[in-house]
Formats: structure tokens, C-alpha cells, sequence
């Protein structure tokens, strides 16, 4: 696998059959550099279907101190570039649950889209409870579902139940408009026969 190394226009080719794409500006785990978040707004500018940065594990849990990846500044210069001329790209961060009560207000202002999601299943009874907290957090900003298909946790695939539980929520605060999209994760798992994976196949084509 590893990481995709610059010039990133190759890369960008093979995704103009898609209507929007969201690039990744910070990956798992937060890794990123200067140069990397350079070269992609630079081919942001060149590709007309990306519509979005995203930055995964962005947010750190720390209540003081180091609060994010990127310091204040270097998320404000960012969003410039991505409002500047010809480019209006919204910025997509990774939000787990677990983040609700942390003070990140003046990084969340920055923020255009947020992806909640629920790291361990266990947790996924709250997922009621924890979107109305979220309204509540960040009413202004744009909401989306994260679905895993895995436990990163126990190391195993999350059950068919526990699929099913976070899809028919997440269809139903479609149709009520509280969200405005479902977000799987990921490619790397989506073709290793898990029967979460097959029953979600067959829901998406159902609904």
C-alpha cells in the first residue's frame, strides 16, 4: 500500500469519473507535512470534480495544550487558500464521538463538514443521543455519518447487526435532513468476504 507520494496529478486521473471528491489533507493518525499540504491545494486548483479537503484524526483528546495537528494559524492559512480565487473548496474533518466535550470551538468556526463517527460499536446505542449533542455543539456546520465496517479495537469485523443499526439511523436523519450523507470505511476492507460488508452491498442497492 503506503501513501501516495507528489506529484499527485496521476493519482488525481483516475478519479474524474466521480462528481466529488474530498482529498485528504491530514492522514491516519494524523500524518501530514507542508509540503504534502501544499501539493495538494495545488492540484485542487487544476482538478474541477475536488470539492472538499479532508482531515483525518485531526483532533488530538487533549483538554489543554496541543488541541489539533495544525496550530490556529496554519488551519486559518488553509482555509484562505481553499476560499481564494477559483478555489472553494469546504473542509471535511474526522469528529469521533468522543470529542464532544472537548473546547475545540475556535478550530470547529474553520470547519465546513463534520464525519461522526462512533469508534467503538458498543457505543453505537448512543448514536441517537450523541447527533442531538452534536446539533447542539456545532448547529451551524454540515453533518455526516461515519459507518465502520470493522473493530479496530478487538481486531474484528463489526457485526451484522451493528451494520444494520448504523444504517437504518443514518437513513432516517437523511430523509429528516440532519445529515446530508453516509461515509464507509474503508476500500481496504470492502472486498475480504466480511458479511457486514455484503449485507451493506445489498442495503445501499435496496434503498
Amino acid at each position: 500500500y503506503g501513501r501516495f507520494e507528489p506529484p499527485f496529478e496521476q493519482y488525481a486521473i483516475g478519479l474524474r469519473p466521480l462528481r466529488r471528491v474530498a482529498w485528504s489533507l491530514t492522514g491516519s493518525g494524523g500524518v501530514t507535512s507542508p509540503e504534502y499540504r501544499k501539493q495538494v491545494l495545488e492540484v485542487s486548483k487544476k482538478t474541477p470534480n475536488f470539492v472538499g479537503l479532508y482531515m483525518d484524526d485531526f483532533f488530538t483528546t487533549k483538554v489543554k495544550g496541543q488541541q489539533a495537528v495544525l496550530t490556529l494559524d496554519e488551519l486559518r492559512n488553509i482555509r484562505d487558500q481553499a476560499r481564494g480565487p477559483g478555489n472553494k473548496l469546504d473542509i471535511w474533518v474526522t469528529y469521533y464521538t468522543r470529542l464532544l466535550d472537548l473546547p475545540l470551538d475556535d478550530y470547529l468556526k474553520m470547519i465546513d463538514v463534520i464525519t461522526m463517527w462512533t469508534w467503538n460499536p458498543e457505543d453505537l446505542a448512543n448514536l441517537e443521543s450523541n447527533l442531538s449533542r452534536a446539533e447542539k455543539v456545532v448547529p451551524a456546520l454540515r453533518k455526516t455519518q461515519g459507518c465502520y465496517f470493522y473493530n479496530f479495537t478487538k481486531r474484528v469485523p463489526v457485526s451484522v447487526a451493528d451494520m444494520k443499526l448504523q444504517c437504518e439511523m443514518g437513513l432516517r436523519w437523511l430523509r429528516q435532513g440532519r445529515i446530508e450523507g453516509m461515509v464507509f470505511l474503508q476500500n481496504a476492507l470492502e472486498d475480504l468476504g466480511y458479511e457486514s460488508v455484503e449485507w451493506t452491498r445489498a442495503w445501499i442497492e435496496k434503498v
